[in-house]
């Protein structure tokens, strides 16, 4: 039986690049790579083309990351921005996949299946097809996505009501899921999903990678990552704002932009212009992740100061092993599980939600403390090595998945 397990094909089918652009593709790939170090077999089904600002995917249809991880593209190897070829590529994909997963089931029955994906077009013949042949699947649940992410057009409505779809029923569908927090793991025992095939796993980090180097500092504070709404970089600008009135000198790099489809910074920018902090925040824009790691090793502080709602609450954020692999103190607010593995004082400067006067005092403190800071620095890699390092946290995810496949 137990060579049974290391014999079985696994296949994750996913909607997000791979084996690089943006967090979801970093998380794909950890994946992919600690299972392979664990001795298992892993190829990547890729619904979508690549979509990472004004990178181009130049490669094959068919290919192989550097880590010797198989990978191919169902439709286009460039994801349209045209809605009309929008839907052309997903009918494709669509065709693709199905003609493509029967090809695996018949060359081989002992596969096993990982969905990281919410639109149902694809899951319902990713479900049908197991259910046929008696495949196992694991679905990732990583978030849940509030209305505001979704666009209120016509076509935003459809994605969103197909999205809850998947969130209420198709994942329930799966034979176990991996989640990112305990929010998820409630929810979905709410809906009388089975506790016992249930694994919360917040995210997943290389802790070489992003090991620091030696570079200097230029910025007080640092902050990577998609800025959406959700992010509450507006509640760090404000409190960037009320220690410039107090004559406490800081600023902020902003590093990132949403990975595909309109910038996000043109507003951000307006917001600091309104609050008079223009010369106080640098943008980056989009950028690869050898650099987001140089930029990361020019920041004292490193912040995530999100908001208390319901996405946040159901996500956990990639950034945050990120940071503390950089061996940078880390700034946050206590949103989700953040004080389910955190202590404020510890191992992380913890502020309240949705209250710039709090950030503000806590950025201070950092300031006026640097002997403590190296401390809940130490403590808060420590913490964050057993809690995210890729290799053991997969190793976790693939005893657990196995044990169900007997």
């Amino acid at each position: 039986m137990e060579r049974d397990k290391i014999d079985t094909k696994y296949i994750l089918i996913t909607s997000m690049n791979f084996p690089s652009g943006g967090a979801g593709a970093t998380y794909i790939n950890l994946f992919c790579r600690g299972l392979k170090v664990n001795g298992r077999s892993i190829s990547v089904i890729l619904l979508k083309g690549f979509a990472f600002g004004n990178y181009k995917y130049n490669g094959p249809r068919h290919n192989v990351s550097d880590e010797g991880i198989p990978y191919s593209y169902l439709g286009f190897k460039q994801r349209p921005g045209n809605q009309f070829l929008k839907l052309i590529d997903e009918v494709l994909s669509v065709f693709h996949l199905i003609f493509h997963l029967l090809s695996i089931i018949l060359q081989s029955r002992r596969i096993s299946i990982f969905i990281f994906n919410s639109e149902p077009q694809y899951n319902i013949p990713i479900i049908l097809l197991s259910r046929i042949f008696r495949i196992k699947t694991t679905k990732f649940v990583a978030e849940f996505i509030d209305r505001s992410e979704f666009s209120t057009s016509f076509f935003g409505k459809i994605k969103r009501n197909g999205y809850i779809f998947n969130f209420n029923h198709l994942n329930k569908k799966a034979d176990s899921l991996i989640v990112f927090s305990t929010y998820l793991k409630n929810e979905y025992i709410s809906m009388g999903y089975d506790e016992k095939k249930i694994i919360v796993q917040p995210n997943l980090t290389d802790f070489e990678f992003w090991g620091s180097g030696n570079s200097e500092i230029k910025y007080t504070l640092g902050y990577s990552g998609a800025p959406y709404l959700k992010d509450g970089l507006h509640d760090l600008f404000k409190a960037i704002n009320l220690l410039q009135v107090e004559g406490i000198n800081v600023n902020l790099l902003v590093i990132g932009d949403t990975t595909f489809g309109k910038s996000l910074l043109p507003a951000l920018k307006e917001e600091c212009q309104r609050l008079d902090i223009c010369e106080k925040v640098t943008f980056t824009g989009l950028v690869e992740s050898s650099t987001v790691k140089q930029y990361l090793e020019e920041c004292k502080i490193l912040t995530i100061t999100r908001p208390s709602t319901t996405q946040t609450k159901a996500g956990f954020p990639t950034k945050l092993g990120e940071y503390y692999a950089s061996r940078r103190p880390v700034l946050a607010t206590n949103f989700g599980d953040m004080e389910t593995y955190f202590t404020d004082g510890k191992d992380i400067v913890m502020a309240e939600c949705g209250n710039p006067e709090s950030i503000a005092l806590k950025i201070k403190f950092m300031l006026e403390n640097p002997r403590d800071l190296e401390l809940i620095s130490k403590r808060g890699y420590d913490r964050a090595y057993q809690l995210l390092e890729y290799k053991s946290s997969v190793n976790r995810m693939i005893t657990f998945i196995e044990s169900g496949m007997a």
